[in-house]
């Protein structure tokens, strides 16, 4: 019983920042998206970026390099946001895809 409180808590959040991302204007974002044999937490296509919610915190993070290669591969960006900082500032969170996004946007 209690493994179901912060499956419930992550959940929440990914509830929370799906409907911000969605309403992004100019964005189409998916959620659970499958690429490969991989599952992207949010992705917009057209846009070539991949937000992938971590667990833990900064520095202690597990990287899937397969996945992180072939995205790359395909000219994906991969943002990662950290669950217990998205939890805490979820609108610093969306700051920061929004910062990614003008950064993509702004020809080099």
């Amino acid at each position: 019983m209690q493994r179901k409180k912060p499956l419930r808590a992550h959940a929440t959040l990914e509830a929370r920042l799906w409907a911000r991302l969605r309403a992004l204007e100019g964005t189409r974002f998916r959620r659970k998206s499958p690429f490969r044999t991989f599952i992207l937490d949010f992705v917009e296509h057209d846009r070539r970026l991949v937000i992938s919610l971590e667990g833990g915190e900064p520095g202690k993070r597990s990287i899937h390099i397969v996945r992180d290669r072939l995205l790359s591969e395909q000219g994906y960006v991969i943002l990662r946001l950290w669950r217990g900082e998205a939890e805490r500032d979820l609108q610093g969170a969306l700051h920061r895809v929004k910062a990614v996004l003008e950064d993509m946007a702004t020809p080099d």
